[in-house]
């Protein structure tokens, strides 16, 4: 770690260089959730300011488990601008599918690979870097830098609220989620949903004797497939319609006997307007109307551990006219505004503390949450420059 900042002191922060050896430092510091967690790679952000203007701190969000929040503060009362990630990372599920270790934070054809990379290490190297290139123009800062790196986002834990609870607030705010460098004015919400199904075991052999719940299943996911084409008439303007996917199946102890239970997973993604609560709602009473008069299996439907309200803020809020600017300015190519697919703690800034915040990041998702994770190079540096910009424009010539 320290033989990286010693490496890069005097180079350009805003550089592809700069941006990869910080993020290096924090691939190669696995923070698994569940898993390793988070303090390794915490106390490397928080090192990352050491000797520099900018004021870091830990910040436990659960116990044993830190965030980091850290403000690069102006002379004068000038907007507080917020950069927001989050440490915690999915966990390895195979590493044999991996054509590099996982934790090495291999470099090659313009990549950088490695879990975490891309979601979303990328977008926390790319805050360090981005406070490193305006610590050098503190005595021009009006205004102040906010950064929060929150642990627990991977499993909608309160990383960013206890952050923002511990005073890390702002006028603006932007996620460093992977988004290709689009700005995100809308972001889908998720109601991970659980329908369980109660029966009655037996031997298989003599399975009418018992109540098999997985008969059951034909009539829940009939309910679930009217209910997807209820969703796929919403029209918002930049996310168009939810999305509601059965993922996953699990339940019986053994080949030969009935089930006592089966428990149904839903991916149910939502738009600006729905809420968890509604969904949950509305996907019991559709699939209970389901349930034939003679079925004895019993059904419950719940929500799981990681719930995200969706969030969204004007397409012509300020934070994104300026994202807008700074694309073309930076790199010559119109600020496209969007909705992002994924969830995020956006919903965090947005719908708890009522700050305009948006996902603008590098990287794209469909490289996440997978084999050989990366992320490009030079979205790293075209993604530093154009948040540099960006809180210049914000933090010292307004």
């Amino acid at each position: 770690m320290s033989s990286t900042a010693e490496t890069l002191a005097g180079s350009d922060p805003l550089s592809a260089d700069y941006v990869s050896g910080v993020l290096s430092s924090l691939v190669q510091a696995p923070s698994t959730n569940p898993g390793a967690y988070e303090e390794e790679v915490a106390r490397r952000v928080a090192a990352w300011f050491e000797g520099t203007p900018v004021e870091a701190e830990l910040v436990e969000s659960m116990p044993g488990r830190p965030s980091v929040g850290a403000v690069l503060r102006g002379s004068g009362d000038g907007p507080r601008l917020i950069l927001n990630g989050h440490l915690d990372t999915v966990p390895v599920d195979d590493e044999d599918l991996w054509t590099v270790d996982p934790f090495a934070a291999t470099v090659k054809n313009g990549y950088l690979y490695g879990r975490g990379a891309c979601d979303m290490k990328g977008g926390l190297a790319v805050q360090i870097c981005v406070a490193h290139h305006l610590a050098r123009k503190l005595d021009r800062l009006k205004g102040s830098l906010v950064l929060q790196f929150a642990a627990g986002e991977e499993r909608a834990e309160p990383g960013t609220l206890s952050l923002l609870k511990a005073g890390y607030r702002g006028d603006f705010g932007i996620v460093t989620e992977p988004t290709e460098l689009r700005i995100a004015a809308a972001t889908r919400g998720l109601a991970p949903l659980q329908i369980t199904l109660k029966g009655r075991s037996t031997h298989a052999s003599r399975g009418h004797l018992g109540i098999n719940p997985a008969w059951a299943l034909r009539w829940v996911l009939e309910a679930l497939e009217g209910y997807r084409d209820h969703i796929e008439l919403q029209d918002h303007p930049l996310l168009k319609y939810g999305s509601c996917t059965p993922t996953m199946v699990q339940g019986g102890v053994v080949p030969n006997a009935v089930p006592d239970s089966i428990e149904l997973f839903v991916d149910r993604r939502l738009i600006p307007g729905e809420t968890v609560e509604g969904e949950l709602n509305e996907v019991r009473s559709r699939v209970l109307a389901a349930k034939p008069a003679e079925s004895e299996v019993e059904v419950e439907v719940s929500v799981a551990y990681n719930r995200f309200e969706p969030a969204e803020i004007s397409t012509d809020a300020p934070i994104i006219k300026q994202l807008v600017a700074s694309m073309e300015r930076v790199t010559g190519t119109p600020g496209e505004v969007y909705g992002a697919p994924f969830s995020s703690d956006v919903r965090n800034l947005v719908n708890d503390a009522g700050i305009d915040a948006v996902n603008f990041g590098p990287g794209n998702v469909v490289e996440c949450h997978c084999a050989d994770e990366r992320v490009a190079l030079s979205q790293l540096e075209s993604c530093a420059r154009v948040i540099a910009d960006a809180a210049e424009e914000l933090l010292i010539n307004q």
